[in-house]
């Protein structure tokens, strides 16, 4: 790779590390952890974004050997699963702001999740991004049902009508995601190429010619 190719792939990479550097600074990290819905729909996807960003800086070399035990980015889709399952717990969410191995945790799991997510998702096409999205998303749907119709609260650190917000919002952006998929999911099958597909005429060609070979053996 030539030293422009070096500089293009660096660029995401240091944004990526500006990023997460910003958001480690304490005061927007105080203040996006203060209200529940930030903590979970601000400062994690950008956490993860940031591990996006960073993980773009992988050389082709290591690219091709993480591939080799992430075929079709099914290993790295189940992690990115698994991690936003467990961002989801009430009790982890509280821990991750009182207790400073499981912050360190949260923060560590969701950059990992985000290079993840960049580094298998154009690998695993529209089969197996349906079945994590068809796993993921139902998940994050009923963690937005259950804080929104919980009578108590469900982390010590935030208000009822915090909870209830952050349920509410869950719900929007688990039917947003699956929206904008399935629309782009559809615009792909109708920009597909269709060389592959035999047309009438083919088929009508061979049908005929099938009696002809048979009556010219007889």
């Amino acid at each position: 790779m030539n030293a422009a190719g070096r500089w293009l792939t660096r660029q995401p990479a240091t944004l990526g590390l500006a990023l997460l550097a910003t958001l480690m600074a304490p005061p927007l990290r105080h203040a996006l952890e203060a209200r529940m819905s930030m903590h979970m729909l601000l400062q994690f996807p950008a956490i993860a974004l940031a591990g996006g960003l960073i993980a773009g800086a992988v050389s082709p070399a290591w690219r091709a050997r993480l591939q080799a035990c992430n075929a079709h980015g099914i290993a790295g889709l189940v992690f990115v699963a698994l991690v936003l399952a467990l961002a989801m717990v009430p009790r982890l969410l509280d821990l991750a702001l009182v207790d400073l191995r499981v912050g360190t945790i949260k923060w560590v799991a969701l950059l990992l999740c985000g290079a993840a997510l960049r580094l298998s998702w154009k690998a695993a096409g529209m089969v197996v991004q349906g079945f994590f999205l068809g796993n993921t998303l139902p998940m994050m749907a009923i963690a937005g049902w259950l804080y929104e119709t919980a009578p108590v609260r469900l982390c010590n650190a935030y208000r009822l009508d915090e909870q209830q917000w952050l349920g509410q919002s869950l719900n929007w952006a688990a039917a947003c995601i699956a929206a904008v998929w399935f629309a782009h999911a559809g615009w792909r099958m109708t920009r597909m190429p269709v060389d592959d597909v035999p047309s009438p005429v083919l088929l009508e060609q061979a049908g005929t010619a099938a009696p002809l070979s048979r009556r010219s053996r007889l």
